[in-house]
């Protein structure tokens, strides 16, 4: 009887065992699923945000008239552009 009643108890134990690692395999595969789901989603949302800035920005610099080209028009010219002149139309 007591071979019986010992023999009995391990399988219980090993049946326990294996429904525990079961339950917990399930368990942490769930949990580990949805924290990888929000990760993605917010991975997704910020790079989104960042698309969304960058052809913001895009947009901003494409309508700006006065980033196009140089503040200054004289930037190319000469410093004194009298010096070339004939002043006198005699000489």
């Amino acid at each position: 009887m007591e071979q019986r009643n010992s023999m009995m108890q391990w399988v219980i134990g090993v049946l326990a065992l294996v429904v525990g690692m079961g339950g917990g395999y399930y368990y942490g595969n769930m949990m580990g699923h949805n924290r990888g789901v929000e990760a993605g989603i917010a991975q997704e949302k910020a790079a989104e945000i960042a698309r969304r800035e960058a052809a913001e920005r895009e947009a901003a610099s494409a309508i700006n008239p006065f980033n196009q080209g140089s503040a200054n028009p004289f930037e190319k010219a000469s410093a004194n552009p009298f010096d070339d002149v004939n002043v006198n139309p005699f000489k």
